[in-house]
């Protein structure tokens, strides 16, 4: 048997066990790593952005769907917050298991038309969280089409300085009017209230303190 002196056993204990300590320090180590990794997975969220569109001074667009899902089956507390008053996210907090729904809805009553972004934070249990991007557009009203039940007349202005104003004449037959409107100074007017199904005609004259003008060639136009 071979001898070895007490010196070398010593150092040969010590060699060991700071040996073992190492491997200690790394297992521990690797122990942590693990546990960030999959607290980052934690969980999806589907769709990963939304998208409104409305017209202003109309009835807010429908609200939308987001999906969270997780592998895992334990009970976790979801919360959700964002900081858009127009925006809102219920449940702002529930329990999950598995998976979970919110819905996501934007109020767009006395908004202007622009286009308006905010961010919804889902938190997962105390560490998880995820961010998803809302864009609300709101565009300006669509202006009104013309009325089928009028017509506008525009004419070239009277250079004599002592014109006080024109009159409009309206009727259903050539040269035959029955309706007779002063517009005073304008040299373009709209004529409402006439009947579908029919053709008007017009013609303009120009007045002053001492008479009325021969009228303006006619102009027709039929409502449908």
């Amino acid at each position: 048997m071979e001898y070895i002196p007490q010196t070398a056993r010593s150092r040969c204990k010590n060699s060991f066990s700071a040996t073992l300590r190492f491997r200690q320090v790394l297992t521990v180590t690797a122990f942590i790593g693990l546990g960030l990794a999959s607290e980052c997975l934690a969980f999806t969220i589907s769709p990963t952005a939304l998208t409104f569109n409305a017209v202003q001074g109309t009835t807010s667009p429908p609200a939308q769907t987001l999906s969270v899902s997780r592998n895992r089956s334990s009970d976790v507390m979801l919360t959700s917050t964002d900081t858009a008053s127009w925006l809102t996210v219920s449940p702002a907090t529930t329990s999950m298991t598995s998976t979970a729904q919110l819905s996501v809805a934007v109020n767009t009553s006395g908004l202007a038309a622009g286009t308006y972004n905010t961010i919804i934070t889902v938190k997962v249990g105390k560490r998880a969280s995820a961010t998803v991007p809302v864009t609300l557009m709101v565009s300006p009203p669509s202006p009104p089409l013309p009325s089928a039940t009028t017509a506008t007349l525009a004419w070239n202005p009277v250079t004599d300085p002592t014109l006080d104003g024109y009159k409009v004449y309206v009727g259903t037959a050539s040269g035959l009017y029955t309706r007779t409107i002063t517009v005073g100074n304008l040299t373009s007017y709209t004529i409402d209230s006439l009947s579908t199904g029919t053709t008007y005609f017009f013609a303009v004259t120009a007045y002053n303190s001492a008479g009325e003008s021969s009228p303006s060639n006619e102009v027709s136009k039929s409502i449908y």
